[in-house]
């Protein structure tokens, strides 16, 4: 068991006691407490693209930056005209990029391997949430107008058997990888066990708090450890105060700059109501900040 797993079965067992000993946590608490987790854990975990990216490539400042911000812009457009295909690309970009982040440092004999781990491990995490919590997804999405036409992809049949199917392939493939010694077999193991604390994680808790509870502990913090790491490996003398203050400019900005749009979502200043927003904000990050993740574990 990694740091990682023994952090996330520590605040699983806690979680658990809060709801022994307050059974009706409402949604709006919920939110509450996931989107403090997020500003404070999820946004910074990308704050630093730029720096790790001018690292390892060689490119102009406004070449990244117009590159950068031209992928933000043109998926939020996407997101205007065709909303179910943008949120099941923003499905496939995620799955990809948290299977990424967890299995970076497994070398393969057969790189096509470790890209499928990736990508199905990620799918495997995402329709095991929405599988345990797909009757809560449908009552969320259906009570707004701009979310309401996602409910199709919340179809009962399809999902169980994209569950099922999914978490059969995951379980193959790191079956292939420990037979040609990519993990021995204590990494397959701890895998395995994190895979069922996730399926119980998710089938114990409600949709919100399960995701906030796998994106900040497994993700998060497991991918500003990596950065952390490397950044430790060039120079023996940085500290964790000075990882903080490379985190802070870029996590003030974003943090300050979702506040304010949700706020005009709130306000209905902008016409789209807030959890699809909400949605919308984190996809557009998760486009480009994937890609140069991207970048750098193949470095």
């Amino acid at each position: 068991m990694n740091v990682f797993t023994f952090i996330f079965l520590v605040c699983l067992y806690a979680l658990f006691l809060v709801y022994q000993a307050y059974a009706n946590i409402s949604l709006e608490q919920q939110i509450t407490f996931s989107s403090l987790l997020i500003l404070l854990f999820g946004i910074p975990h990308g704050a630093i693209d730029h720096v790790l990216f001018f690292r390892i490539r060689k490119m102009s400042q406004l070449k990244f930056y117009f590159i950068y911000l031209g992928l933000i812009g043109l998926f939020f457009l996407f997101w205007l005209y065709q909303p179910l295909w943008s949120f099941i690309f923003f499905l496939l970009l995620s799955a990809f990029h948290f299977g990424e982040s967890q299995f970076a440092d497994i070398k393969s004999a057969r790189p096509i391997y470790k890209t499928l781990l990736f990508l199905n491990w990620g799918l495997t995490l995402l329709l095991t949430l929405i599988y345990y919590n797909v009757g809560e997804l449908s009552s969320l999405t259906a009570f707004f107008d701009d979310t309401e036409g996602f409910n199709q992809f919340y179809e009962h049949s399809f999902i169980f058997w994209a569950f099922v199917v999914s978490n059969v392939i995951t379980i193959a493939l790191l079956g292939f990888l420990f037979s040609e010694n990519s993990m021995n077999w204590n990494r397959l193991l701890s895998e395995i066990f994190l895979l069922a604390l996730i399926h119980l994680t998710f089938f114990l808790f409600p949709f919100i708090i399960g995701f906030t509870l796998y994106f900040v502990v497994l993700h998060s913090i497991r991918v500003m450890s990596q950065e952390f790491q490397y950044f430790k490996k060039e120079n023996d003398a940085f500290s964790i105060f000075d990882f903080i203050k490379l985190l802070m400019p870029y996590s003030l900005l974003s943090i300050a700059f979702t506040i304010l749009i949700l706020w005009l979502s709130f306000k209905e200043i902008i016409p789209i109501s807030v959890p699809l927003m909400s949605l919308i904000i984190i996809s557009v990050i998760t486009l480009p900040h994937a890609l140069v993740m991207h970048v750098f574990y193949k470095k």
